[in-house]
């Protein structure tokens, strides 16, 4: 009778431990869906897919003979997945780090933009356009920034 009741304690434990479980993993989950979105510092830009899509990039003043990073985070609101296939500008002081996975519709996808300010003074003005799957909806960065003199 011992041995009975032995294995009914061992089940009952283990019935109470899959309870906890499952019950921290369902309080886990809700928790993470009710987590706000972390605050996010770079300039957004919603893609719609009709048209071009114009981004404005102030990037301050910058020191001069240094690099500056600064970051693009582009949200899809079109119906159709979004890839960010290549860019071009005039300008070798400037450059950007694409990620070129698709984005879906609802998601989104950070890029880095690069200015090194060696060679540049003043106020520096340019723009990057960057080729996407629409081939008729491009990104079109419109930078400026503002050279501090290196004296």
């Amino acid at each position: 009778m011992r041995r009975v009741w032995a294995i009914v304690a061992v089940v009952v434990a283990l019935l109470s431990i899959v309870a906890l479980v499952l019950i921290c993993n369902a309080n886990h989950k809700e928790s993470l869906e009710q987590a706000p979105e972390v605050e996010y510092n770079g300039i957004v830009a919603e893609y719609s897919g009709e048209g071009v899509c114009e981004v404005l990039v102030d990037m301050g003043y910058v020191k001069a003979s240094s690099t500056t990073i600064t970051n693009i985070r582009i949200i899809n609101r079109s119906s159709a997945p979004l890839v960010l296939l290549d860019y071009s500008t005039q300008c070798r002081c400037m450059w950007l780090n694409l990620n070129r996975e698709p984005i879906a519709p609802g998601d989104k996808c950070d890029i880095e933009l690069y200015f090194d300010s060696r060679g540049e003074w003043g106020s520096v003005g340019n723009f990057m356009e960057i080729t996407t799957s629409n081939e008729t909806s491009p990104v079109v960065l419109w930078i400026g920034a503002e050279v501090e003199s290196g004296m």
